[in-house]
């Protein structure tokens, strides 16, 4: 029950914006004076001094049901649990093959039994660790490479998974339900795309969809530029329906940010290349979407209303959707002082929190409050 938007190798959904007319942010909905607003609280993280407060990268933050913060640190491949205060209560993971260890740790969901899924795509396995940190099992039963992306549902989590078939032309994205003691899987949604270097190349370059589900519904928001959409598919197995902003027109892009995405694709080619991961994208180009996504992260607070993460706005800013409205009746801004424009946001009934994959000082988790 989190949301996050970080740019990855993820596989979802196209988006290249070719919408008419032309919206500036100012023209759609614009934030009164008043607006609630989430203000920094408290901080976990350090750039000296004690190593269990020393983070690498930070992939991925989540809440237990009890408040305590669970930090993925992907350079570390490990898992550390903080208490609310702020205080260290252990870590698990590692890097390796055996189990209980990860290659290449990409999210982690802390389930509604007390677990924690930890997702290693490339691996093709989720690792499950039990309330004591103790490693309890490895899913393996995965079509294509496990989730990116995974959230708590049901007895167990739902994700977001993507792959190629070079042989067969296509390029998939599915989100499904795995559940504990059952050997069913619950597929929400799958889509095909024809594969080619240009289309794995804007793949690449998307940002993560939003994911996330209480124990009715589970919230799927695809970054596509054309349409601010929230799909919304009931656990129960019943007929999906939308959320939507009335009157939304996709927003253009200014040319800063538009250079600022050849430069990131430039950067990430340059990675993957020293990677040697980039050989079959060679020759391949990189055309930007001309609008900004309608929306990015998801979440879901105490109060049940699902958060959605307006794609075009510089500042953070939620629109607020209570249980069972279909359009947003309330906004929430981050306290502009604070410059968190690069910053990832957690929104759970436990807690809430923000983070940066690439700080310019030291990775750090912001404890938020209302």
């Amino acid at each position: 029950m989190k949301c996050f938007i970080v740019s990855a190798l993820i596989l979802v959904l196209m988006g290249c914006g070719n919408s008419e007319p032309s919206v500036t942010v100012s023209d759609i909905d614009p934030v009164e004076p008043g607006t609630p607003m989430l203000l920094v609280t408290a901080e976990i993280g350090v750039e000296l001094g004690d190593s269990n407060f020393v983070f690498g990268v930070i992939q991925d933050v989540d809440f237990t049901e009890d408040g305590n913060l669970a930090v993925l640190d992907t350079q570390k491949k490990q898992v550390s649990l903080f208490s609310p205060e702020g205080d260290f209560l252990g870590n698990f993971g590692g890097e390796g093959e055996a189990p209980g260890e990860f290659l290449n740790p990409r999210g982690l969901a802390c389930l509604n039994d007390g677990r924690i899924a930890v997702t290693d795509p490339f691996s093709r396995e989720v690792e499950v660790f039990d309330s004591g940190l103790q490693h309890a099992e490895t899913i393996t039963n995965f079509t294509t490479r496990a989730p990116f992306v995974i959230t708590a549902a049901g007895t167990g989590f739902a994700g977001e998974q993507g792959g190629f078939n070079r042989d067969a032309g296509i390029l998939t994205t599915s989100v499904a339900l795995w559940e504990e003691n059952t050997d069913s899987i619950h597929v929400f949604f799958e889509k095909e795309d024809d594969f080619s270097p240009e289309n794995m190349i804007q793949r690449i370059m998307m940002p993560q969809a939003g994911l996330v589900s209480d124990r009715s519904n589970l919230y799927y928001s695809a970054p596509v530029s054309e349409e601010y959409v929230v799909s919304v598919y009931p656990l129960d197995g019943s007929e999906m329906y939308n959320l939507t902003f009335p009157g939304y027109t996709p927003v253009v892009k200014s040319d800063e940010d538009l250079e600022e995405d050849i430069q990131a694709y430039e950067y990430r080619m340059q990675g993957m290349a020293a990677s040697g991961r980039g050989g079959r994208l060679a020759g391949a180009t990189y055309e930007p979407p001309a609008f900004y996504y309608a929306t990015g992260s998801t979440g879901l607070d105490a109060s049940g209303n699902l958060w959605v993460q307006r794609g075009w706005e510089s500042s953070p800013t939620f629109d607020l959707f209570p249980s069972g409205a279909t359009e947003p009746v309330e906004t929430v801004i981050v306290d502009p002082d604070l410059n968190l424009s690069d910053f990832n946001f957690v929104i759970t009934p436990n807690g809430m929190a923000a983070f940066n994959m690439n700080p310019d000082d030291y990775p750090r988790v912001l404890i938020l409050s209302l």
